[in-house]
């Protein structure tokens, strides 16, 4: 190969990663996360660093203890986070492809508490349970 054929072929690559860079990016800043409390009194809406931007409240989530509203706010918006992340996640690993880096930003991923497997929803053992619904909210992101 000539120097002049790897300089082309060089050329052409780093206009590659430039073009895939700026969709990247692009696709980035429209990152949003949402989820919704399994009743309904709660959604929330983070931006792309996981800040909350909006917050929802029902006519029902009068009716929620404060420290139990405060929990099931929390959780909501811990739940939007993870929409969002899991966003990031799926864009850096268009962009750069299954490695280490993408490995590592995966690692880092917000938790939720005794997350189910994947695609395996979490149902109560009694509907009576109330308490146990106030300690332990199954929020839903989207």
């Amino acid at each position: 190969m000539s120097a002049e054929q790897w300089l082309a072929d060089y050329q052409r690559e780093l206009t590659g990663a430039v073009d895939g860079a700026v969709r990247a990016n692009a696709r980035l800043r429209q990152v949003s996360g949402h989820a919704i409390a399994p009743r309904g009194e709660v959604e929330a809406w983070v931006g792309v660093s996981g800040a909350l931007e909006r917050l929802r409240l029902t006519s029902q989530a009068r009716t929620l203890e404060p420290d139990a509203l405060a929990r099931l706010i929390v959780a909501t918006a811990k739940a939007a986070q993870r929409s969002a992340a899991g966003r990031i996640t799926e864009i850096m690993t268009d962009f750069v492809g299954p490695s280490a880096a993408s490995d590592l930003v995966k690692a880092h991923l917000p938790a939720e508490a005794d997350d189910p497997p994947a695609g395996v929803r979490r149902t109560r053992r009694s509907a009576a349970d109330e308490d146990d619904y106030f300690e332990h909210p199954e929020v839903r992101g989207e």
